[in-house]
């Protein structure tokens, strides 16, 4: 997809929603509310009828709201039994199924846990995992990028560098850039001038095109010594989220930014409001 800026969204129905388990009325109501996409968050199963999905990409459509997805939280592609990397690979193909038939282009989730393993033979085993399910989506005719997620516990895969790498190797992978984690996975990259030499290394590594088609999520975040705890308020965090806007606009970056605050449609506007106002 071709973005001629950044659209800015939540993940999830906006707690707004008058039906919030209705994501076709949460499309409804971002456009209501002025904002301009959303994700899909499949976290506890992948589950919705057709009739949903297809009533979602018509919404979609003529509300000019594009959607993106994250798939469940239980994948993990180093798990110990290969009964479980399988059912992971399949938690991966079912969430890209019905994210395609909403109409969804990209689709984010957290590929796996190093369960003390070497973090190289984990990459091995995840880069082995995605040329799998670019295959086989490939052969459904499916064409959705697949995005792990920039994580914030050091006990997951999902470095900005294995981001990188990985993207490299796979040719339907990019990264989903979660800059809160990044902040609490690292204890840096939270100023103006450290998120642009991220940007830069991105644009370096993976060409001008990465910054001109992204998937973004942004929290507050509380953090120790292993990383992220939990999800704050922006408001209440010290993740530097206007220093983030600043280095996206000052990059002409573009894509999807997804609001992962607890008030998800507030700190969305909010984002997207300062960022106008740059």
């Amino acid at each position: 997809m071709s973005f001629e800026r950044l659209l800015f969204g939540t993940a999830g129905v906006p707690n707004s929603t008058a039906k919030k388990n209705n994501p076709v009325d949460g499309v409804q109501r971002i456009s209501e509310l002025g904002l301009d996409c959303m994700q899909l968050e499949f976290a506890h199963g992948v589950r919705m009828k057709e009739e949903v999905s297809s009533a979602l990409r018509k919404a979609s459509y003529e509300l000019g709201v594009p959607l993106t997805s994250h798939g469940p939280y239980y994948i993990n592609l180093n798990a110990r039994e290969q009964d479980k990397i399988d059912s992971s690979v399949e938690r991966i193909i079912q969430t890209a199924k019905i994210s395609d038939l909403c109409g969804a282009e990209s689709m984010t989730f957290h590929a796996a846990f190093y369960m003390k393993d070497s973090p190289y033979d984990v990459f091995d085993l995840v880069e082995k995992s995605m040329n799998v399910i670019e295959e086989r989506l490939s052969r459904l005719d499916i064409e959705i990028e697949l995005r792990p997620e920039l994580t914030g516990k050091t006990s997951q895969f999902g470095s900005l560098e294995e981001l990188i790498s990985l993207t490299k190797n796979v040719m339907s992978v990019k990264p989903c850039m979660d800059f809160s984690h990044l902040y609490a996975r690292t204890g840096k990259y939270n100023t103006y001038e450290e998120i642009k030499e991220v940007l830069d290394q991105l644009e370096i590594e993976l060409g001008a095109d990465a910054l001109k088609s992204m998937h973004i999520h942004v929290s507050g975040i509380s953090s120790n010594s292993k990383g992220d705890l939990k999800h704050l308020n922006l408001e209440k965090s010290k993740f530097n989220w206007k220093d983030m806007l600043r280095a996206l606009k000052e990059k002409d970056c573009r894509g999807y930014v997804i609001s992962n605050s607890p008030n998800l449609e507030d700190d969305a506007l909010m984002l997207k409001e300062y960022y106008n106002a740059i």
